[in-house]
């Protein structure tokens, strides 16, 4: 925007938001193809289209906010904005403008606000089809009321299922399992059997092609290696050795022998010493007798005789040994492979079992079953139908990042838009795509960019044959767009562009045709850097420190390019973006992973003293801040921790030093046992001192984990300017993330600290930081975490890696509509459809590197620096490394190497015009505006709301509950389905009751055999067949009631198992499904006593005339087990 309105759209820009056309945008970097896109939207709606008739798809929630904040944002303002600027804006956008076009681009934002669904559908796939199959559940195969798995709660699920798996196996005795598990982490290591693991269960559609046997898994396995050995691989080869083409081998020998040269009389000798060995010892020499004719490269030595059909004879040889090498290699992979897929299948079934009975879906089981659902002959075609009276016009972002199985549901929705009724009736239906496929970027997360030309060479035909229907009179075409002009890089940045894509010609980064030039309009100012790459010197900064194990030249080189960012900024150049002078705000380091290189020039940026706002994504259980508050909760649930107590108190939160806590913490060889907590507690002197942690401990039992942690950092202790003071602001991202991390676990689990730590502990993720609304700080991110930003300043920080040498080459092989894992190949198994496969994914990967190349150069605004270090066995820069190709294209742009005294030498491409800086605006001079005193004062006492309390939830802190073991979970599970029973077989009919039954529980746990659901059934029959609690199950009584009731400060809320409201009393009944039954009523356990409690006073307050009385059923009795009020008094809440 400039001055409040909107950039005018200029050529295919403006054809592509015509709303009547259907259209295939390929935009460029830095083109406006956001803006095209809220800008079409404008159109479509003022076209007519109901907001509740448009469905915007992206790639990411951050998108789909930031699109739906723009739109929002400027239907808000068309409300008041005076015609003139209103018609400025209509104009921009190529919409009419007369008055009555602006009249109704007023009314907009109210129609926006007024449609059904809350207004206009700007999501991600993963939302959509989330939605979809909320809606039709049972006919996507889900359990009604699923959930999406967080990322942590999948991990942790993921590491419970392998867990499981393992423990089960031992307990079956399949020790195949657990040896194809072992097998597995020797060759990839424990994370990355894993890994593979997880790769499997993410393709259930593969696994279901591999057979449920360890036998049929090798047979499965051999034939997708292309294994012909039948039996022992060894025995096969020294068979092939024994059966030698003796005649070939002579003639070789006869050519060698008349070879006067001194390597003629060393191959006879190999071959005579082969010849002499017997098979087996044939077999293990093999590579010698191949040494004769072959190189280390496997290719026929030049080193040979010269003699007529030398060569020939030599070829077939080699053939002959790299086909049997080659087989015996295929067949140790095989039996490998084997096991993995064995075991893959295996977790696959278990996780998805897992999933099912925790009534949860990930984000691929959401596309997947989405797809499924809609290409389900009958009801997928219904619920088309369905979608089909919603949806007139989808918009595509990101298109390029948009894979097969998202492709099908996207053109299953608009399916209607070109066929049959859906495709007449005067409704103006369209579909805009906008993507480019230079930034395909994400293949890692199994998207691939030759979909995107997929995609459009099957809309272009479906537009085809609807523009051939006789029925239609409107013409009909996929207007093809691009747009190549570039509104953010300055002319230098944009040529650096245009010579790596010719230098690397467009094959290498996937195209089908050439790259028109990019277009600028920004001024040509700006320069583009290639420094020359740091190499290990001994520079004298190698002292111990907590840095010394990371390579030397990886260490110099941080310590170099922050001296440069420092200086860069001492001198200030100005920026012809901004008008001002280059401030840390301006400034984004890309990586192309992150490694400990991000990692280390966050803090030697922070040790030069340039603000820094850290790398974009962290690992939330490493920051010190983290540590130090996660340590007071441990504090909280367990003060005993000596080794947790020291490190709290030495933590920035209580502050004391080492010399103190050696001072008081103490306690001579005579005081074993005693903890450092109880030590402490008994040294009058430090009353004061330890106020802060008898605090800690007094909350331990109220409020939620978040409320915990907010009293620490908000609260008497000041735990947020203490933790910053000392860490640093930086310390603010992760202290958010874990108050968000705290919530997420509140919305999913029962909220309090032990449950909150165990959930922690056991799945530490990465947590991604929002870098778009960073100002002040110098950015540190990946180049795919930088999609979607800019900065006038961009480094390029780890350009000379070698692209080639990724540790993880696995890669997946096409099979029936499925993508096999396949495992990653070692040379020696490099053959066959496996070494194609192998091939075809590393040329993917090579291409991705280099459109990850053009997605990191087009993030600079004007200022673009190119650097990188090598290793001390680095002879020169790797060839297919960012840096060898850049430094190509500059070359061929006739730029020449200049000294440089810090980097030695560099390449300079520069603007020919210079930036100038802008007058001070009017709020340059301001003086800064002075802190209210009340921030920094106690808060003053409110009123308090009812605290609301949950009777069944209020028994789990009476002590730490062990963590769920199998046969935990599965007398927990038995009791959701007795509690299940008990709600909806009293009102059956009896004479159906178990048929009713089963056939329920079949429904709800079909993985249980036959015998285990007759015995949960039979336990339900005894307790309502039994006559003494007829009156319990009559029709009268009501099953899974909802109460709600203020007691005195609190509100009381939850669901009764069986109420029964009689003239003269209130009944409560709470199911209990344990084995252990309490021998009386003063036995039965106080949690128990303090649900009833709060029960009872719930109901007396709504029924203040009618005594209450309360009892528990134990099914396993039955037994009913009547609380006095006496015994529940001191439990009540009133």
């Amino acid at each position: 925007m400039t001055d409040g309105l909107l950039h005018p759209l200029h050529g295919n820009q403006r054809e592509a938001v015509a709303p009547e056309r259907d259209v295939w945008l390929s935009a460029s970097a830095g083109t406006g193809k956001t803006q095209v896109l809220t800008a079409r939207v404008f159109r479509l709606l003022l076209a007519g289209s109901a907001p509740e008739n448009l469905l915007c798809l992206t790639f990411t929630k951050a998108g789909a906010a930031e699109m739906a904040n723009r739109i929002n944002a400027r239907l808000a303002a068309w409300v008041r904005m005076k015609p003139e600027p209103l018609a400025a804006d209509l104009k921009a956008i190529g919409a009419p403008f007369g008055p009555e076009d602006q009249e109704r681009a007023r009314r907009l934002f109210a129609k926006v606000l007024d449609a059904p669904g809350g207004g206009l559908r700007i999501q991600t796939i993963h939302s959509f089809c989330q939605t979809l199959l909320a809606a039709f559940p049972a006919e996507a195969g889900l359990v009604p009321g699923f959930a999406p798995l967080e990322e942590r709660d999948q991990l942790q699920l993921r590491r419970q299922v392998l867990a499981d798996l393992v423990s089960d196996a031992a307990g079956e005795g399949r020790a195949w399992l657990i040896d194809a598990i072992q097998q597995l982490s020797l060759r990839l290591g424990e994370q990355g059997a894993e890994s593979f693991l997880i790769r499997c269960a993410s393709a259930p559609d593969a696994m279901g092609l591999v057979p449920d046997s360890l036998e049929g898994a090798e047979a499965f396995a051999r034939r997708i290696a292309g294994v012909e050995i039948e039996g022992d691989p060894e025995a096969w080869l020294a068979s092939q050795c024994a059966a030698v083409d003796q005649s070939l081998l002579r003639s070789i020998r006869a050519h060698n022998a008349d070879w006067k040269a001194k390597t003629g009389a060393e191959n006879v000798a190999k071959i005579d010493a082969w010849m002499a060995l017997d098979a087996k010892d044939r077999a293990a020499s093999l590579a010698d007798l191949n040494s004769v004719w072959a190189t280390q490269k496997g290719e026929l030595t030049k080193r040979a005789p010269k003699a007529e059909g030398y060569a020939e004879d030599a070829q077939a040889m080699l053939d002959w040994c790299a086909h049997l090498q080659a087989q015996v290699g295929l067949a140790r992979f095989a039996a490998l492979y084997a096991g993995a897929l064995a075991a893959g299948r295996a977790y696959s079934d278990a996780y998805a079992l897992a999933k099912r009975r925790r009534a949860v879906v990930d984000f691929d089981d959401l596309i997947r079953r989405a797809a499924r659902l809609l290409a389900q002959p009958g009801i997928g075609e219904w619920i088309r139908f369905k979608l089909d009276a919603r949806i007139d016009h989808v918009l595509v972002d990101e298109a390029q990042d948009t894979n097969r199985a998202q492709w099908d549901i996207i053109e299953a929705v608009t399916e209607d838009f070109f066929t049959g009724f859906g495709a007449q009736g005067g409704r103006l239906r369209t579909v805009f795509t906008v993507g480019d496929f230079k930034q395909a970027i994400f293949g890692f997360q199994g998207t691939d960019p030759g979909q995107y030309s997929a995609a459009r060479e099957r809309l272009h035909q479906r537009i085809e044959q609807l523009a051939a229907d006789p029925n239609r009179d409107e013409p009909r075409e996929l207007a093809r767009l691009d747009l190549a002009t570039s509104f953010r890089s300055t002319e230098p940045i944009l040529k650096l562009v245009d010579a790596l894509v010719a230098e690397r010609g467009h094959q290498a980064f996937g195209l089908e045709s050439p790259v028109a030039p990019h277009i600028g309009v920004k001024p040509d100012v700006g320069e583009v850097l290639l420094l020359r790459p740091v190499r290990p010197v001994d520079d004298g900064q190698s002292e111990e420190d907590e840095e010394s194990w990371l390579a030397e030249e990886k260490l110099a080189y941080a310590r170099k390019l922050a001296a440069q960012i420092k200086q860069w900024l001492k001198e200030a150049p100005v920026l012809a973006t901004t008008g001002k002078k280059l401030a840390p705000g301006d400034i984004m380091i890309l990586v192309r992973r992150r490694s400990e290189l991000a990692s280390l020039l966050v803090a030697r940026l922070y040790a030069e003293g340039v603000p820094v706002a850290g790398v974009d994504r962290l690992r939330l259980g490493q920051p010190l801040a983290v540590k130090d508050l996660l340590a007071a909760i441990r504090f909280a649930v367990q003060p005993e921790d000596d080794l947790n107590l020291a490190e709290l108190l030495v933590s920035p939160l209580i502050g004391w030093s080492q010399d103190e806590l050696l001072r008081y913490g103490w306690r001579g060889p005579g005081a074993r046992g005693r903890t450092l907590w109880r030590h402490l507690r008994e040294q009058a002197e430090l009353t004061d001192r330890i106020a802060p942690l008898r605090d800690l401990l007094a909350r331990a039992d109220f409020g939620t984990p978040h409320e915990f942690l907010e009293n620490i950092l908000s609260g008497p202790i000041d735990g947020r300017r203490r933790l910053v003071a000392r860490l640093g602001r930086e310390a603010l991202d992760p202290i958010g993330e874990l108050i968000n991390a705290a919530f997420l676990f509140e919305a999913n689990h029962h909220a309090s600290l032990q449950g909150f730590l165990d959930w922690f502990d056991r799945g530490d993720v990465d947590v991604k930081r929002e870098q778009a609304g960073v100002s002040g700080e110098v950015r540190v991110m990946t180049v795919h975490g930088s999609k979607g930003l800019q900065a006038p300043l961009v480094i390029l920080a780890d350009t000379t890696a070698d692209p080639t040498k990724t540790p993880d080459r696995s890669f997946d092989l096409r099979l029936d509509d499925a993508d096999l894992p396949v495992l990653a190949l070692r040379k020696e198994e490099r053959a066959g459809r496996l070494a194609e496969a192998a091939a075809m994914a590393e040329a993917r990967d090579l291409e991705e590197h280099w459109r990850l190349l053009y997605v990191a150069l087009t993030r600079a605004e004007e200022r673009l620096v190119l650097a990188g270090s090598l290793g001390v066995r680095a002879k020169d820069v790797p060839e297919h490394s960012w840096y060898a190709a850049l430094d190509r294209a500059m070359d061929g742009m006739g730029l020449e190497w200049e000294e440089d005294v810090d980097w030695g030498a560099v390449r300079r491409f520069a603007g020919s015009d210079v930036a100038k800086e802008k007058g001070p605006s009017a709020t340059d001079d301001l003086p800064p505006t002075p802190l209210p005193a009340w921030l920094h004062s106690p808060a003053p006492e409110e009123s308090r709301p009812p605290r609301p309390l949950a009777p069944s939830g209020s028994g789990e802190d009476d002590a730490a509950a062990a963590p769920p073991d199998p046969k935990r979970r599965a007398a927990a599970e038995r009791g959701r389905l007795l509690h299940g029973l008990f709600e909806h077989l009293p009102s059956a009919d009896p004479d159906r009751r178990q048929e009713l039954a089963l056939a329920w529980l079949a429904r709800r746990v079909p993985e249980l055999e036959e015998a285990q659901r007759s015995e949960i059934y039979e336990s339900a029959a005894r307790v309502l067949d039994d006559p003494r609690w007829s009156a319990i199950f009559a029709p009268t009584a009501l099953a899974e009631a909802p109460i709600a009731a203020v007691v005195g400060e609190s509100v009381i809320a939850g669901t009764v198992d069986r109420l029964l409201i009689e003239p003269e009393r209130i009944l409560v009944i709470d199911f209990k499904t344990g084995a252990a039954i309490p021998g009386s009523a003063d036995s039965v356990p106080t949690a128990y006593k303090r649900q009833m409690a709060r029960y009872a006073a719930a109901l007396g307050t709504i029924f203040p005339d009618r005594p209450v009385e309360t009892a528990l059923l134990y099914s396993h009795g039955p037994t009913l087990i009547e609380l006095s009020p006496a015994q529940l008094a001191e439990h009540s809440p009133a």
